[in-house]
């Protein structure tokens, strides 16, 4: 304990900040006059123990599962304020649906980290964007499951963004019983993973993907979405900077034991900040937009080279079955983004490529909680820069065949072709999703959140037709924030849109959150389960279906 304090004592020697005190509720939530569109960016209750939640309107009785959410439960722990929405300090929750009903609980899962903020008043290890001079290294000890150790902490990280349901050669590890996976993990933006209890919520380990291959070094860069096949392998990336030139190493870990494989070493592209990988039924796309690493910096946005329209987007193609890079293509344009729509094979053998596309990286320094606070909703003055969606754009990448390589065997850069790009005002989306069966495919519907009024961050729900180009928007009466929406398919459907999305939505009127459920095929609302608390804002969910 002596150290921790040491160390608090010597950086405020070194470096005098700002500190935001909790206000006078001493619960750092939101202060009297705040926006209520603003209340998912302070710290709100957690819930342990289920509670049942009051529906109005319908959720059809064949909904039969648990929706999970991750968000944070605070961005305030003592005298500190993870500064960037991304350096939240995690919860996860639990939505279980049952005969129309709906119960909820929450956990935290980054207890350990918490309590060493408390302790010191300093944030341990990188961050996304908090001030550098409340960061430290090395003070905090965090132990993962690696290849070296055989077991990890509980919740010494933060690891609040995506999910893997049924990890490859996990153990259960876990004494419950009643849900509808196996074990359930989830992501980040680096090489860290943490297990959850699929019932309680409650945190079991950290590990990292070197548990499965000792070439996927723990410390590296990874996508916090993962590529998945239908029989649960993964697929993902970790970028090594402490190579010259650095390296991405693509690699699968398969069913049902888990084993690690490199797939592709890439050291020709810049190494970047990269929140997916794509996929399609038998390639992965690694997708380089820019945002490029280039300063020694303790947080990525501060790490970040300034943008340069000149550095163009790289698509880089890799075979899932035999491994290699297979074909290598450069875009006209310069563009970052965080997530992918859908991506698929043609008849022609050529990849279709769909996304939410942004000109810059913007968003990312944008997104820091005093902003967003102070300035999401009737307080933006119409101003869109701190809004999520993008434009929805689609790209080819045709089929070069044996074209694809030189003589010699090197691989020749051929053109990524924008095929097209959709209206901001009328279709902007982020956060997407689709009906799962389609993933991979060709497919016809994607969902997201939508931005109708500038200024707002998100306030609506669209659904876009990519074949006809046209799209439809759950738009409520009164102001709303949800979040990324998930399609649960009806099980008696046949249509790609027969079902329901699933969101969580801060209504200001009566200033907390609701689960609603919008019928996937109209955009129109069908019911919700009213929450008792305003919910933190977050990213992603998964449904599990059945428990």
């Amino acid at each position: 304990m002596h150290s921790l304090t040491l160390v608090s004592s010597l950086a405020s020697l070194i470096c005098v900040v700002g500190v935001r005190a909790q206000n006078g509720s001493g619960s750092h939530g939101p202060p009297a006059d705040a926006n209520p569109l603003a209340f998912g960016f302070y710290a709100t209750p957690e819930i342990q123990q289920p509670v049942r939640l009051e529906v109005t309107g319908v959720i059809p009785t064949w909904i039969k599962g648990s929706l999970y959410r991750g968000a944070a439960g605070t961005w305030d722990v003592g005298n500190l304020t993870a500064e960037h929405w991304f350096d939240g300090f995690s919860r996860n929750h639990r939505f279980e649906i049952a005969n129309g009903q709906v119960e909820y609980r929450s956990r935290n899962a980054s207890d350990e980290v918490a309590d060493f903020v408390r302790e010191t008043g300093l944030y341990p290890g990188g961050s996304y964007g908090s001030d550098p001079c409340k960061i430290v290294f090395g003070a905090f000890e965090a132990v993962f499951r690696d290849g070296t150790h055989p077991h990890g902490n509980t919740s010494s990280n933060n690891v609040p963004v995506a999910w893997i349901p049924n990890y490859p050669g996990l153990a259960r590890n876990v004494t419950t019983f009643g849900s509808p996976f196996e074990t359930l993990v989830t992501t980040t933006d680096a090489n860290v993973l943490q297990q959850i209890d699929p019932v309680t919520l409650e945190p079991v380990e950290v590990f990292t993907y070197q548990s499965a291959n000792e070439d996927l070094v723990t410390g590296g860069a990874s996508a916090a979405h993962s590529a998945f096949d239908p029989d649960g392998s993964i697929y993902n990336f970790v970028l090594d900077k402490s190579k010259s030139p650095p390296e991405y190493r693509v690699f699968k870990i398969g069913q049902p034991n888990g084993d690690g494989r490199i797939l592709a070493n890439i050291t020709d592209a810049p190494p970047a900040y990269i929140h997916s990988l794509f996929s399609t039924e038998n390639h992965l796309i690694l997708i380089v937009w820019q945002a490029d690493y280039g300063k020694k910096a303790t947080t990525i946005t501060g790490s970040l080279k300034p943008w340069d329209p000149a550095r163009k987007t790289l698509f880089y193609v890799i075979d899932k079955g035999n491994g290699g890079v297979v074909s290598k293509y450069v875009s006209d344009d310069a563009f970052f983004a965080f997530h992918e729509c859908n991506a698929f094979e043609d008849k022609s053998g050529a990849l279709v490529i769909d996304l939410p596309v942004f000109e810059t990286y913007h968003f990312l320094t944008a997104a820091l909680v005093t902003n967003l606070r102070a300035n999401v909703g009737p307080n933006s003055n119409g101003s869109a820069m701190n809004d999520i969606p993008a434009n929805f754009t689609r790209y080819l990448l045709p089929n070069h065949g044996a074209a694809a390589k030189a003589a010699n065997g090197s691989l020749i850069t051929h053109k990524a072709i924008k095929v097209f790009e959709l209206d901001y005002k009328l279709h902007n989306i982020e956060l997407p999703r689709i009906n799962e069966k389609y993933a991979g495919q060709a497919y016809q519907y994607v969902y997201g959140v939508h931005t109708v009024k500038p200024g707002y961050f998100v306030d609506s729900l669209i659904k876009i037709d990519t074949h006809t180009q046209t799209s439809r928007v759950w738009n409520p009466t009164t102001n709303h924030l949800p979040s990324e929406p998930v399609f649960i398919a009806n099980p008696q459907g046949t249509a790609e849109d027969d079902g329901v999305l699933l969101t969580v939505a801060m209504d200001a009127e009566r200033k907390k959150s609701s689960m609603i459920v919008i019928n996937a095929t109209t955009m129109a609302e069908i019911g919700r389960a009213q929450m008792p608390i305003a919910m933190g804002y977050g990213f992603h969910g998964i449904f599990g279906s059945g428990h």
